[in-house]
């Protein structure tokens, strides 16, 4: 899976990145804390020669986010992906990704 949507840099380039991967998902589970680190690639087409991301974005799920959807009992019935469940709840937090559609590979 992976999410689609154009995201601008912040260094007035002109330069985006329209296809995001979950690179990384960190958890902290004695402190509630879950850290996602999404690339973001040019296109897909990038992302699947392998090229380096053009941008990173992290989302953080803290505290009762992190109890809720990412804690062991959640993650307990058959079928439940956390990487799907990771894409899903930076959909709902994430300003940038409120919009962004689903990219099923």
């Amino acid at each position: 899976m992976a999410l689609k949507k154009k995201i601008y840099t912040d260094d007035n380039t002109g330069v985006y990145a329209e296809y995001w991967k979950i690179s990384e998902i960190n958890s902290n589970w004695l402190n509630d804390r879950i850290e996602i680190i999404l690339s973001g690639f040019f296109n897909e087409e990038t992302r699947r020669l392998n090229k380096n991301p053009v941008l990173r974005k992290t989302s953080y799920a803290l505290g009762e986010d992190a109890r809720i959807y990412f804690s062991a009992i959640s993650m307990q019935p058959e079928g439940v992906d956390i990487i799907q469940e990771a894409y899903n709840f930076v959909k709902r937090v994430e300003r940038d990704f409120y919009d962004a559609e689903d990219v099923l590979e």
